[in-house]
């Protein structure tokens, strides 16, 4: 078996960068909650114009050709 050295106990460089509370730091991104919310309004964008999309009905296409001044809003 190996005999492993003792660590020696010189004198620390830079005690800034071992500090405890600058593990904390990183690359700035954007919150998982962020992009779940982000997600979450695509989604529901996307829905609304698909449901846009799907919202007239032959029926109301001839109704509005038929009666173009009574459905004014068609």
């Amino acid at each position: 078996m190996k005999k492993i050295p003792p660590k020696t106990t010189g004198k620390i460089r830079n005690y800034v960068a071992r500090n405890p509370l600058m593990g904390k730091g990183g690359a700035h991104v954007k919150a998982k909650s962020g992009e779940r919310f982000v997600d979450k309004q695509k989604m529901k964008r996307e829905a609304r114009e698909w449901k846009d999309s799907r919202d007239t009905s032959p029926f109301v296409a001839v109704a509005c050709f038929i009666f173009p001044q009574i459905l004014a809003g068609c």
